[in-house]
């Protein structure tokens, strides 16, 4: 579905900033389509750690959605799928 928006936006827009935005994803699906197609099957069996995937801290600690949430997220989550 995401090639598929890119490919709609790409070359049907005024500005230049619209085909340069769709490019970075298709490069990323002609690539790596096996990768993420993997990745959604495994996500979607709950067989992927997501804890090696949560964004680090500039102090190396690891930084979750909740630690996020209590500091600065105003009580906001997201709904994991």
């Amino acid at each position: 579905m995401l090639d598929e928006i890119t490919r709609q936006i790409e070359g049907h827009t005024i500005c230049a900033l619209g085909d340069a935005a769709a490019w970075p994803p298709q490069g990323l699906i002609r690539h790596f389509k096996h990768t993420i197609e993997e990745r959604i099957e495994q996500g979607s069996k709950g067989e992927v750690d997501l804890s090696k995937y949560y964004q680090k801290s500039w102090t190396g600690a690891p930084f979750t959605n909740q630690e996020w949430v209590e500091k600065v997220g105003k009580g906001h989550t997201y709904q994991k799928y």
